[in-house]
């Protein structure tokens, strides 16, 4: 057999040992909160592990090694660097707050501050986003399935899917927890198994070493804010979008409060999102160190997104390719699960509780099981007729931070402001960053050569910082106003 083959019959055994403990799962499922948030019982080891298989997706692996192909370290501020500093922040300063409030989901914390308004607000951006999000990591079961194990698009994609769906709906956060721990240790072994042979084929360290410009290692912005093909105030807002889009955007969002609510305490929720994010990003940084020494091995790309699929079927023996497209794959459902998961868990618990107070816990846990298959066939059929899926998923990404970021990283230390400023802060940051992506599109379509695609993402990231900084602004003045008119 050749090495397809030996792959095929290992991803075989990790899909059925997936299905077996969403099974056994199941049966300690008896609540919505064992279902939500696995009973609030997850130790240091499963709450540290589910944390960085969920975040360690195929978009770091791949995708990453793609940006660093083309840019170097600056390629990836965004995610890992970005993402793994967000990670670290939330359990330095929000994690332990908000598992000591007993929450089931994000939207619960703006239900108490900010009353249900926008609690419904949130939930609903919240269900958009990880429709997005379900829909692009469902379709790249697929594009895995055949490129690796050489089975039809279509069946890489029916087979990834029902697997995850049948594993989720059974067991909720306790499968994808337990499920998360074993895919975390597998896609450390299968990204760095890669890197040896990588650096053989390449020449060694030493021609390396002479041959990659230590610029490409480096972080910092190019002379002049140069930043990923800009300059100037767009180069350098650029710059900062990619450090906050993920490194304080997604601290609100319900995939990793969602972890920390499930912890046994507060200090096992801190101490794993920590230990968590520190991991994700020096992991996180092995595909773009394989993306940069890529080069040297396949020269001038067309399609950089290919380098980890070209290298790992090129320079991969039997074991280590076996190993290597379990890897990628368990990096793919550890993060296909949790977005799969939140879609119910918002619409039951932040949805459906205000249609139907009526509800007991039971139909609730029922309606969320059966809200699972649903969620992934309307991302399927979302990601079948949106073309540019990839951009609406990071839109939506945004979308969180404008709506919900500023309202939810002050209102967790400022208790003054209340739903005014809340309402204020969205409609000043969705105005701004409308009117700014307007403003800087045909200066990106410059750039990017008329590529309208790639230059409505730029605009989309340029805008952000300088509208976040004016939602800010309203915000505070509107919480201060309001709270003293309070006062008359």
């Amino acid at each position: 057999m050749d090495k397809v083959s030996y792959a095929l019959i290992g991803v075989t055994i990790y899909l059925s040992i997936t299905l077996a403990i969403g099974i056994w799962s199941s049966r300690r499922v008896k609540k919505l909160v064992d279902y939500v948030v696995a009973g609030r019982k997850l130790g240091y080891l499963l709450t540290y592990g589910t944390i960085l298989a969920t975040w360690f997706g195929t978009g770091v692996v791949i995708g990453g090694a793609s940006m660093a192909y083309s840019f170097g370290y600056r390629g990836v501020i965004m995610d890992p660097i970005g993402a793994g500093l967000c990670i670290i922040l939330f359990g330095l300063f929000i994690a332990s707050i908000l598992r000591k409030r007993g929450y089931l989901t994000v939207s619960d914390f703006f239900r108490e501050r900010y009353g249900e308004g926008m609690e419904l607000i949130t939930a609903i951006v919240q269900v958009i986003a990880y429709m997005g999000w379900t829909a692009s990591l469902l379709l790249s079961f697929g594009a895995i399935f055949n490129v690796f194990l050489g089975l039809p698009y279509s069946t890489g994609l029916i087979i990834g899917t029902v697997v995850t769906i049948i594993y989720t709906m059974l067991g909720g956060m306790w499968s994808v927890a337990l499920t998360d721990l074993i895919q975390s240790f597998l896609l450390i072994i299968g990204v760095i198994i890669l890197l040896p042979y990588v650096v053989s084929a390449a020449g060694g360290l030493s021609v390396i070493g002479k041959q990659i410009p230590l610029s490409d290692f480096s972080i910092l912005p190019e002379k002049g804010w140069g930043y990923l093909g800009y300059t100037g105030l767009l180069g350098a807002a650029f710059y900062i979008s990619s450090w906050i889009v993920q490194g304080l955007g997604s601290l609100s969002c319900q995939d990793l409060v969602q972890r920390a609510l499930s912890a046994r305490n507060e200090r096992i929720s801190k101490i794993s999102s920590i230990m968590a994010g520190i991991t994700y990003i020096i992991l996180g940084l092995v595909p773009a160190t394989i993306g940069i020494f890529g080069r040297l091995i396949i020269p001038d790309l067309d399609n950089p997104d290919q380098i980890i699929p070209m290298l790992g079927l090129k320079l991969l023996p039997v074991i280590p390719f076996t190993i290597f497209s379990i890897g990628l794959l368990a990096a793919l459902m550890s993060s296909a699960d949790s977005a799969m998961l939140i879609p119910p868990t918002m619409i039951v618990n932040n949805i459906l509780s205000k249609t139907k107070p009526e509800l007991s816990d039971k139909q609730k846990l029922v309606i969320g099981r059966i809200l699972v298959p649903v969620t992934a066939v309307t991302a399927l059929i979302i990601a079948m007729y949106a073309k540019t899926i990839y951009f609406l998923m990071n839109f939506s990404w945004e979308l969180i931070l404008m709506v919900q970021g500023i309202p939810f990283l002050i209102g967790l230390y400022w208790d003054k402001p209340g739903r005014k400023a809340a309402y204020a802060s969205i409609i000043v940051n969705l105005l701004a960053w409308i009117a700014l992506i307007i403003y800087t599109l045909p200066l990106t379509l410059d750039v990017e050569e008329g590529v309208l695609e790639w230059a409505i993402w730029d605009s989309i990231y340029i805008s952000a910082p300088p509208a976040l900084i004016l939602g800010t602004i309203a915000f505070i003045l509107v919480g201060l106003w309001d709270k003293k008119t309070n006062q008359l």
